[in-house]
């Protein structure tokens, strides 16, 4: 009677299932990680609308893309106010950066803010992040 092989595991099929849990967790992590817009849940901020009524806007919280243009005070003070060309329409608007958030602005930097719209009209910025 002829003896039947046996089968058994081989090295290959180890390699192959390493391969294929390193690849699972490879892909799991990469798509936690990916680069996100870090202020995803916040509403773009209609620039057209604030400029034309920003008393109906205040105290809420935004999203405001731009590019510094111009420091607008000229006294030395903690808190600097920044006029910004927002992306979309060129428009540009008043933002004031408090001193707790230490950042380092230079005019022509590009910037997302998480701004909350102060009822004089002037967006304080809450976060900001270099574009």
């Amino acid at each position: 009677m002829p003896r039947r092989a046996q089968s058994r595991i081989k090295p290959a099929h180890f390699i192959a299932i390493a391969a294929v849990l390193l690849g699972a967790i490879g892909g799991g992590w990469s798509l936690l990680h990916r680069g996100t817009d870090p202020m995803t849940g916040l509403t773009p901020l209609s620039v057209e609308e604030f400029l034309e009524s920003s008393n109906a806007l205040s105290g809420n919280t935004y999203k405001v893309e731009g590019t510094i243009d111009n420091r607008l005070d000229t006294w030395k003070s903690s808190d600097r106010l920044f006029s910004v060309q927002i992306s979309e329409g060129g428009n540009f608007v008043p933002v004031l950066i408090p001193s707790s958030l230490e950042a380092n602005i230079q005019r022509g930097q590009r910037y997302l803010f998480k701004v909350r719209v102060q009822d004089n009209g002037i967006l304080e910025v809450i976060q900001l992040i270099k574009a």
